[in-house]
């Protein structure tokens, strides 16, 4: 199955939004790879973005790995305590993921791992989805150790 939009005129090089982006961030590195080895270089001046395999709401949400090793709730876990860590440091930290709330309102998972930050609930749209009933927006966490 091949999904195609059907946009009239779609933008795509935007040569003045990417100069712009470009001059934004000229002086920024760009770290990928483990979180764990982020430690020796996050300082106040740092801004962390953390993106993990999203925990599982329902049975057909259960993606929880982009490596050969799961993402379970043990290493939800871990990475909830290097958070903690790294906030000492004084870093600004954002972390994403889905707000199991969807599915069981009593489940507190994130508000007990991240307890003492501020936890946003956004809205993100869904496009794909076996049933067309279950597209369209669903709650998901931000979590930060800053406010807006």
């Amino acid at each position: 199955m091949c999904l195609v939009a059907k946009y009239k005129n779609p933008t795509i090089c935007d040569s003045n939004n990417l100069r712009k982006v470009s001059e934004l961030i000229k002086n920024v590195t760009f770290e990928y790879g483990d979180y764990k080895k982020s430690e020796s270089f996050v300082d106040k001046n740092t801004f962390v973005y953390m993106d993990p395999p999203y925990r599982p709401i329902s049975a057909t949400s259960d993606f929880t790995s982009y490596t050969k090793e799961s993402f379970d709730d043990e290493k939800q876990k871990e990475l909830a305590k290097y958070y903690h860590m790294l906030s000492l440091k004084k870093a600004k930290l954002c972390l994403s993921n889905s707000n199991p709330k969807n599915v069981n309102v009593e489940d507190d998972f994130f508000e007990n791992i991240y307890k003492g930050f501020i936890i946003h609930e956004i809205f993100a749209k869904r496009r794909i989805n076996s049933n067309a009933k279950g597209r369209g927006e669903i709650s998901e966490l931000l979590i930060t150790n800053y406010e807006e």
